[in-house]
Order: C-alpha cells, then structure tokens, then sequence
C-alpha cells in the first residue's frame, strides 16, 4: 500500500475505482466544501475517516502541500510498453505517448501526467531509474489525473523507444537546438514525444535513438523552459493539429 495526499488526488481515486482506499486521514477541524463532496463520497463507499493532527499529516504524506487530507491506497500499477502501446491503439486515434528521459522533481512529473491526461495523451513512459515515480508529491501535483492515465515503467529507455518505432510511432525529442520547429511537423501521424530531465535535457543515446529532435521557438533572453510548460507547449500542438482530423476531442 502507499500514501497520496491532496482533495483532488484522494477523490478522484475514490471515484476511478482503480485501486482501493483503504482509509482516508484529514486534519482535525478541516472543513469546507471541496472537502465535504470527498467526505460524502467516502461515506458512501463506507470509508473510513481518521482525524489526525498536522504534524501526523506530515509524517505520512512528506509533502507540505498536502491540503490536510491524505488517503492509504493500493500500490499504483505501471503498465509495460507493450501493454501501454495496446492500450493506445484502442482508442481509435493514432497512437499519441509522452515519453520522460530522466525527469527527477516529482512535481514536474505530476504536473506532465496533469495535462497529458487533459491534451489528450494515451500515456507515458518513465525510466526505473533516476527518475521520479508516481508517489504523494507527484500524484498531489497531477490533481487526480494519476488514476485514469496509463504509465509505463521500463528499464531502459533506447529499447522502449525502438519498439515503438517498430510498431510505426515516430519518436521525436525535446531539443532546444534543433532548427527544425514544433510547428513544422505532423503530429496526426502516431506520435511519442520524448521530454528530457531538468536542467540536462535528452540524453545523447536517447536522443540519437529519435526519428527526429524539435525545438519550441523562444524569443526571451533566458535559454529554454521549464519541462513541464515544454511538455504542455508540444501537447498543446498535438491536440490542435489532431482537431482538424475530427479525432475524439473534448471541446
């Protein structure tokens, strides 16, 4: 089992379904409304609630900005690339995977699953190692989108990246030196971007494994963005490109 924290994060796994809540924990004396919809909700999924004091609250969440609430969840379930690229393709629309290369701030990782749920994305792709997994600070970060998008974990991230293009996803990379620019490339046709960690940027193996490297155009004297606006600026591009095709897009 483990610990997310956070109004949105405890009640949207309340409402997915996905894995089970075992108990909810909340400040003494928290209220308000946000808070009472996921009180209801624990009700009547006859969850129980603990009142615990804020220092409680701390120790088992290890995030500062845990709202006062926190919930014991089943383990979250990564998926394999296959299984995530299966998943993709039953969607009916042309495979659409973010990919993070080494992505370590938790925060960063929540607020990239957050709008890879919300722009659409089949999924993403995290590294076993050196990389931020899905936990309190993370999931806290995504706002509930941790329990409706599917996540890989895979050892090594060259042959993820390989199996993907031979099952016909174009790979392209993050890199801010490319000359060739976001707004220069088709992304209706099945897609995985890849994202580099903070402050490194691709990996030279990751990023020589890629079909093609892309550039987001700045105009600023600071030298790039921080990867979670990159991810969103290139996601963004996806879903508005795939618009014109009449893909399943919520307006």
């Amino acid at each position: 089992m483990e610990i997310i924290c956070g109004i949105n994060s405890v009640y949207e796994a309340m409402r997915a379904g996905k894995r089970r809540v075992y108990g909810i924990f909340i400040n003494e004396g928290k209220k308000g409304g946000p808070l009472e919809k996921l009180t209801n909700l624990a009700a009547e999924q006859r969850i129980k609630i603990t009142p615990v004091n804020r220092q409680k609250m701390q120790d088992l969440t290890h995030v500062e900005t845990n709202q006062g609430v926190a919930a014991e969840v089943d383990n979250f379930k990564y998926l394999s690339i296959e299984e995530l690229l299966d998943l993709s393709k039953k969607t009916g629309e042309p495979p659409f995977i973010i990919i993070l290369d080494q992505v370590n701030d938790p925060h960063n990782l929540g607020a990239i699953i957050r709008t890879a749920h919300l722009l659409g994305a089949h999924g993403i792709v995290i590294p076993k190692d050196n990389a931020a997994m899905i936990g309190p600070a993370s999931t806290k970060a995504a706002s509930g989108a941790v329990e409706y998008l599917p996540i890989a974990k895979v050892t090594n991230l060259s042959n993820c990246i390989n199996i993907l293009k031979n099952n016909n996803v174009w790979v392209v990379g993050a890199e801010g030196e490319s000359s060739k620019t976001i707004y220069q490339y088709d992304f209706t046709t099945p897609t995985a971007i890849v994202l580099g960690g903070e402050g490194r940027g691709l990996r030279r193996l990751v990023k020589e494994h890629c079909d093609d490297l892309l550039t987001i155009p700045m105009k600023g004297k600071i030298d790039s963005f921080n990867v979670s606006v990159a991810g969103a600026i290139f996601m963004s591009e996806v879903i508005r490109q795939r618009a014109s095709k009449n893909y399943a897009i919520k307006p």
